[in-house]
């Protein structure tokens, strides 16, 4: 809700994790799926985590995140937010601007997709600008903010279904501490890096990105992954 085609849904003003989770669960069952793996990306591994914590009864096989950390918020307890020292006032002031001028942000928000020193080619740039101006400003304000709010390190402690964390080795958003202190909440997760990424592993490098992600399904006990 409030993105691409989903953008003018009637409750996409009053976007929230939970609510994205909703809709995803609704998904599930719809189509009837069962031993499911679901993997975020950035604010999709809140929704995935939140599947987990907020229906436990899904046929959830495994959860895995893109480069993402449990708690937006940092702080002297958890140095581990968005670039290390995110608060709430500076989550209400983004929601603010999202809100007023969002298309004013999208080249910069795109710019820290990528690892540092590189950017997307012209056709990539124009993809991404595609999908970020089909977002509806008031959603995305609403989910940021929402995102401040939310703590799954209690979640990801007392998970009962493998969890993985695939993390870009050069993401402007999160440093590499990140991954390794989110692994620390559950030790029986796994970590893997993606080397010369950013915070979008799976578009920067796909090939090295999809190697990864299999690696990360190669588990006791879970489906099959297809073929590359």
């Amino acid at each position: 809700a409030g993105h691409g085609l989903s953008a003018a849904l009637p409750h996409a003003g009053q976007a929230s994790i939970a609510r994205l989770a909703a809709d995803a669960a609704a998904l599930i069952g719809h189509l009837g799926l069962r031993d499911v793996v679901v993997v975020g990306w950035s604010m999709g591994a809140m929704v995935a985590w939140e599947l987990m914590r907020g229906h436990p009864a899904l046929p959830l096989a495994a959860i895995g995140a893109i480069d993402m950390t449990p708690r937006l918020v940092g702080d002297a307890e958890w140095p581990h937010g968005l670039h290390g020292c995110y608060d709430r006032v500076q989550a209400a002031r983004m929601a603010m601007h999202v809100r007023k001028d969002w298309p004013s942000l999208i080249d910069s928000v795109r710019a820290g997709l990528w690892s540092a020193g590189s950017e997307p080619d012209a056709a990539q740039s124009g993809r991404i600008t595609g999908m970020m101006r089909q977002c509806a400003p008031d959603a995305l304000a609403a989910l940021w903010e929402d995102m401040a709010r939310q703590d799954y390190r209690p979640a990801l402690c007392q998970a009962r279904l493998p969890l993985f964390h695939l993390v870009g080795q050069h993401s402007r958003l999160y440093a590499p501490a990140v991954g390794l202190a989110t692994l620390a909440l559950q030790p029986a997760a796994r970590l893997a890096t993606v080397d010369g990424t950013g915070h979008a592993p799976h578009m920067e490098r796909p090939a090295a990105f999809n190697t990864a992600l299999l690696g990360m399904l190669d588990w006791p006990g879970l489906p099959a992954a297809p073929a590359p």
